[in-house]
């Protein structure tokens, strides 16, 4: 197959691009060439004194709509695409609109081998000055677990059992498990957990805590019971310690889901779990609330209160606060009662996700670092099973129906971890333009990490042999450091977020557009320029300590002969250094610089 095969006309000239904002009087237009490839609609303006290009992947368009102009011979297409942006295409020709409108639609519902990921080659990898990380192995399951292993190697060990992906097809070839439970023992409660997602470790914390994650047990009506799967469960809990186990659904949803053969976690069979619901919408609930807010945040003509009434209507803030809520919970359990918490829903692979990751941000502090985070999310969502290619196949614009598998519960993820950012910014590597970027990766990418459903996918796609890993671009030096936060200073403890109403805000930067972040880039910048001055002058003051005291040894007044205290109180005060000498030697230091300069 050749794409040229499902392109009905290569290229369009005299047409323009209007680029839908926000805010009103501000939508930017190009006019030019509209060319027609593969994998992009590109648009280049044909002035040579304001050269300007659109490239837009097939894959980020979320619904076309099609305008045809009946007092004219022209027409319209408006894309609207996942990562919320709108476009206008106008057309001097209807016949030449009806082309490009097939030819698009074609090309957006290509299977996934044809995606441009698969196509692409960046211009690092063939530059052999420059050495680029492999991100496809850099976060293997061995490395990042050998800490834990070579610390409490006595505790657990890794188990090969899913090698073939036969026991869990969503699971990594790899898991954590207490060293002394079999493997006949796993297989056992794989087989009564839904989809074979069986209790395997997340994170064990400082303090002795663990974090668990599975899908729902098959109980069922009958409320069936397995003995493997309570002894394995129970080996996660220390002697005379209870566990709590926190179900992501309410408990109607629980009630539904047992008159279909699922359920949850029977008490007499589990005696030593506490259980608690933590409701969190569910995939299609979540996707209707995600349009809701797009549509409010698009709309300009209402008032403001009008406005803030539509925002909280869509409850997708809600949503965000509910995640927090029982992140939180758990967190506190791990924290407070060192103990073990099983996080669950019904398949495990979405808002169980959501929960685990955020615990491990709020505990962890290697996971608020830019490599931590992309540790985090190998380790929580690629390589626990969240089916990416499936979630993301629309975005907020679609029109959803029951039948729908799309969702939007990465980027309630990445809303949570904003609000978190928001709260403590100062404990934080990175810039919320890093979650900006992740968040359209995941959705639409020149890269292959986000393609696929689980690991068993992206092995049989050869994802690593026939793409490019996103962190292997993004570590590259030139591009971390535009993501890098100034402000960062390592914080060692846990953050405690606030998740009253209050304290959740709308995430302006990505949901109302980019105009919005304009003030904190001046301000992140204003901030690495004072941070550079106060690097400076913590230098100057440094070298002008040593010097003195070079000075004070050379006279002789640190020696017993010394004279007597009130001279040398010239150069020492109560707090260091005499303040005016310091500022002194500072101004000469700076007038030397400048005349060097």
């Amino acid at each position: 197959m050749e794409f040229v095969d499902f392109i009905s006309i290569p290229r369009v000239d005299n047409v323009v691009l209007t680029e839908k904002t926000k805010e009103k009087a501000k939508n930017c237009k190009i006019e030019g060439t509209l060319c027609i490839s593969g994998h992009h609609l590109i648009l280049s303006d044909r002035q040579k004194n304001n050269q300007q290009e659109l490239w837009l992947l097939y894959r980020n368009i979320d619904i076309m709509e099609r305008k045809i102009n009946n007092q004219s011979s022209g027409g319209s297409i408006i894309l609207k695409c996942k990562d919320f942006h709108i476009y206008q295409l106008d057309f001097g020709s209807i016949n030449d609109l009806l082309k490009v409108a097939q030819t698009i639609e074609k090309l957006s519902c290509l299977d996934q081998t044809f995606q441009y990921p698969f196509f692409y080659r960046p211009q690092s990898l063939n530059n052999s000055k420059i050495q680029i990380e492999d991100g496809w192995t850099v976060f293997h399951p061995l490395s990042e677990w050998s800490r834990l292993l070579a610390t409490h190697g006595d505790e657990w060990r890794i188990s090969h059992i899913n090698r073939d992906y036969k026991v869990c097809s969503s699971y990594s070839s790899e898991v954590i498990v207490p060293t002394h439970i079999e493997d006949e023992i796993i297989v056992s409660s794989a087989n009564f957990r839904y989809n074979g997602r069986f209790p395997v470790l997340c994170y064990r914390h400082d303090g002795g805590g663990i974090l668990i994650r599975s899908s729902q047990p098959m109980c069922g009506p009958t409320e069936k019971r397995c003995k493997g799967d309570e002894m394995l469960l129970n080996s996660y809990l220390r002697p005379g310690i209870r566990g709590l186990i926190v179900d992501t659904r309410s408990r109607t949803q629980v009630q539904n889901a047992r008159t279909k053969g699922g359920g949850t976690e029977v008490d007499t069979a589990y005696p030593q779990w506490l259980k608690t619901n933590k409701a969190i919408l569910r995939a299609t609930d979540l996707s209707e609330s995600l349009s809701k807010l797009i549509e409010a945040c698009n709309d300009l003509s209402c008032s403001t209160s009008q406005w803030l009434s539509r925002i909280d209507n869509s409850k997708w803030l809600l949503a965000v606060q509910d995640a927090m809520n029982a992140a939180c919970l758990t967190a506190q359990c791990i924290e407070r009662d060192k103990t073990a918490v099983l996080v669950h829903g019904g398949s495990g692979r979405d808002t169980t996700l959501v929960v685990t990751s955020l615990v491990q941000i709020i505990l962890n502090p290697d996971c608020r670092t830019i490599r931590g985070l992309q540790a985090l999310i190998e380790r929580e969502w690629l390589q626990a099973g969240h089916p990416f290619y499936t979630r993301t196949r629309h975005g907020a614009y679609y029109t959803y129906d029951q039948n729908s598998q799309d969702a939007p519960t990465f980027l309630l993820f990445l809303d949570c971890l904003y609000q978190l950012h928001f709260q403590f910014q100062l404990s934080f590597e990175y810039t919320i333009e890093l979650l900006i970027e992740i968040f359209k990766h995941s959705y639409s990418s020149n890269y292959g990490t986000f393609l696929g459903d689980s690991e068993s996918d992206r092995n049989r796609l050869k994802l690593s042999e026939r793409t490019c890993s996103l962190w292997s671009h993004v570590n590259q030096l030139g591009i971390l450091e535009k993501y890098m936060n100034p402000l960062y200073e390592p914080n060692p403890c846990v953050i405690w977020p606030s998740v009253a109403p209050v304290s959740i805000e709308l995430w302006r930067e990505l949901y109302l557009g980019y105009n919005d972040a304009a003030p904190w880039d001046g301000m992140l910048l204003c901030a690495q320029e004072i941070k550079n001055k106060h690097q400076t002058i913590k230098r100057v003051t440094a070298e002008l300590h040593q010097q003195i005291r070079q000075v004070l040894e050379e006279t002789d007044l640190l020696s017993d002969e010394s004279p007597s205290s009130a001279t040398t109180s010239y150069a020492y005060n109560s707090s260091g250094l005499d303040e005016a000498a310091i500022h002194c030697r500072f101004s000469e230091l700076s007038l030397e610089q400048s005349q060097n300069t």
